[in-house]
């Protein structure tokens, strides 16, 4: 069954709903390990600079603990646990798996073996920026193609209005009126298909700014968020009722000879 502008609407809201959240959390999980930056930073200095409150969160290895307790030995690891995969929607076996797919292999195995070095941590900072790059290309993905879902939905729409005015000569009866009424109706009809062409055509360059914009292509997009294209679908509906009305013309006129 072809999904409807509307449902396609409520698809793009809920996804982008869904990336706003996932986005939010990797702000936050970048957040957590620069902070962790940071108190490495601290924890270089002497106990005697940093005062009595500090020194007595210093643990032996010289790493600032919690309520003067240890730090853990995984600390980007569990920020990213309570961060991103504390997002209701994520699935994820493991902390390792989700974060090789977001971050790659390589720090993935870093922060959940242990504590990351700073260098390290400023690599992952990196993968963080681009990994919340992404969430916002794609939220913008998303406005545009609300933005064309709306604009389809209302030139269809009106356009649809217009073509049930213009057939409405067809219920009159036959005869010199109704005759002069289905040729004013395909001059009208030529108008409509127009107005249905600059609406394919305003579509499909949203389509192909999906493609310049994501290497999977507009195919994918479409396909990934309603399983079609909807927009091109309603195009071509509102078509086959400018045909039929043409059609109506033809038999009412005739062929000529």
């Amino acid at each position: 069954m072809a999904v409807t502008l509307r449902a396609a609407r409520r698809a793009v809201d809920r996804e982008r709903r869904e990336c706003v959240a996932e986005r939010e959390a990797f702000r936050s999980f970048r957040r957590a390990v620069a902070r962790l930056d940071e108190s490495a930073a601290v924890a270089t200095e002497s106990p005697a600079s940093l005062g009595a409150d500090v020194g007595s969160r210093l643990t032996p290895t010289g790493r600032l603990g919690g309520s003067g307790g240890p730090t853990s030995r995984r600390p980007v690891a569990d920020a990213y646990r309570r961060s991103v995969l504390a997002v209701d929607h994520v699935d994820a076996d493991s902390v390792m798996e989700h974060m090789a797919a977001e971050l790659g292999p390589d720090l993935a195995r870093l922060a959940v073996d242990g504590p990351v070095a700073p260098d390290e941590r400023g690599a992952l900072l990196d993968r963080i920026d681009i990994a919340l790059e992404a969430r916002q290309s794609f939220v913008a993905m998303l406005d545009r193609e609300t933005d064309s879902i709306e604009a389809v939905d209302a030139a269809c729409s009106r356009l649809q209005s217009r073509i049930d005015r213009v057939r409405a000569w067809e219920s009159t009866p036959a005869g010199g009126v109704a005759l002069e009424a289905a040729f004013e109706a395909w001059a009208e009809l030529d108008r409509i298909a127009t107005g249905l062409d600059e609406a394919a055509t305003d579509r499909q360059a949203t389509l192909a700014r999906h493609r310049r914009s994501f290497a999977a292509g507009d195919a994918e997009v479409t396909e990934y968020l309603y399983g079609g294209r909807p927009g091109l679908a309603a195009v071509a509906s509102v078509g086959r009722d400018v045909a039929a009305g043409r059609e109506a013309v033809v038999d009412a006129v005739g062929r000529p000879r």
